[in-house]
């Protein structure tokens, strides 16, 4: 029993023996460390915002990059990133023709869009065929004109003229347009030649912008018109052999106001049927509301020289070219005023009274001219 007692003591300490001294000794670990390197790495905080210095190198640059200036607000209060004319100016208007529906039953002419980059502008109105508006545009045009004559006038003595006329224009690009400026019906009433009514002569026409310069909202237009002889002699139209005008035209915005301003010179193929003269007229339009706007409009002609077909020392003025004998050297000044009103981006209705400031009337004693204009 002793003897069992012994080998079995003396085999299990020759086991344990072998079993501590098989491996090398190593450190032992503390519990802490196993599981440091069990434990996964920390979520990124979802409270505490990375630095650029963390950021990857693309938001790095977001993050230094300089915030995109905003467009400087409209007069009207509409921004100015206008999809239609590119650009992006504090006087360009944004709104485009679509919000007018009158627009989709014209749709030929809603191919042909107007230059909208300088929208705030208003048409001339009292002298709506030599008042040429320096802008790339297509509209059509309704004018109503009557015009009073004056009781002193020779050989028609006191009377009234009525002009139903449509014009049109098609701004082929944000340069180049085709402009029909005269037009339309006539009818006469006077004491001298009793009821009279007739057809205008056509007069039709290029329009080239030479400058547009949209930062400083500034225009210079030039071109020509021929004015054809298809009218009706008796009310003064169809005389002669055509009249051929080149013009200038410019527009500037100043303030909240626009001018606009044209010269040009009328030249007759037959002298002896028609007089020569230069034209002027002054347009000043300003915004009473974001819909409404104030006009003033001065209009001048002088005579350069005489026609020979009547024996007279009057003319007929922007309308009627009598070819009158003794008119060379004549000037007659006016002025009118008015305002215009916008129901929406195309469609405005303007009107305007005209009276002379000089001394001769010649066949104006006053004139009222009313228009309504659909702008594409």
């Amino acid at each position: 029993m002793r003897f069992a007692l012994v080998f079995y003591s003396t085999l299990v300490i020759h086991i344990c023996g072998s079993a501590i001294f098989a491996e090398e000794p190593a450190a032992p670990k503390s519990i802490e460390e196993v599981f440091r390197e069990l434990e996964p790495a920390p979520a990124p905080s979802l409270t505490d915002p990375a630095t650029p210095a963390q950021l990857p190198l693309e938001s790095q640059v977001e993050a230094i990059t300089a915030p995109t200036a905003q467009p400087a607000a409209c007069p009207g209060g509409t921004g100015c990133n206008c999809g239609t004319c590119n650009c992006q100016t504090p006087v360009c208007s944004c709104e485009s023709c679509q919000t007018c529906t009158l627009c989709d039953r014209i749709p030929l002419l809603n191919r042909f869009p107007s230059d909208r980059c300088f929208e705030d502008f208003v048409m001339p109105v009292s002298n709506p065929v030599w008042s040429i508006d320096p802008r790339s545009l297509t509209y059509v045009r309704g004018i109503f004109i009557n015009q009073m004559i004056d009781s002193q006038t020779p050989v028609l003595g006191a009377g009234d003229l009525q002009v139903y006329a449509l014009q049109l224009g098609v701004a082929l690009n944000e340069r180049l347009s085709v402009i029909a400026v005269k037009d339309g019906y006539n009818t006469l009433q006077t004491r001298g030649i009793g009821n009279r009514t007739g057809w205008s002569d056509i007069g039709l026409g290029l329009k080239y912008v030479l400058v547009r310069d949209v930062e400083n909202q500034f225009l210079l237009s030039g071109g020509l018109i021929y004015e054809a002889t298809n009218g009706s002699s008796r009310v003064f139209q169809g005389n002669g052999d055509s009249v051929w005008t080149p013009y200038l035209s410019i527009g500037k915005q100043i303030g909240c106001g626009h001018l606009i301003a044209s010269t040009g010179y009328h030249v007759p193929g037959d002298t002896a049927e028609e007089s020569q003269s230069i034209y002027y007229s002054v347009h000043y339009d300003h915004p009473v509301t974001s819909k409404l706007s104030a006009l003033a409009e001065l209009n001048g002609i002088v005579y350069t020289k005489s026609g020979q077909a009547l024996p007279l020392n009057i003319e007929g003025g922007d309308w009627i070219n009598l070819g009158s004998s003794s008119v060379a050297g004549n000037n007659v000044l006016t002025f009118a005023f008015g305002a215009d009103y916008r129901f929406n981006k195309c469609l405005s209705f303007a009107a305007a009274w005209e009276f002379p400031l000089s001394n001769r009337k010649d066949l104006l004693d006053s004139r009222t001219t009313a228009t309504l204009t659909l702008m594409f």
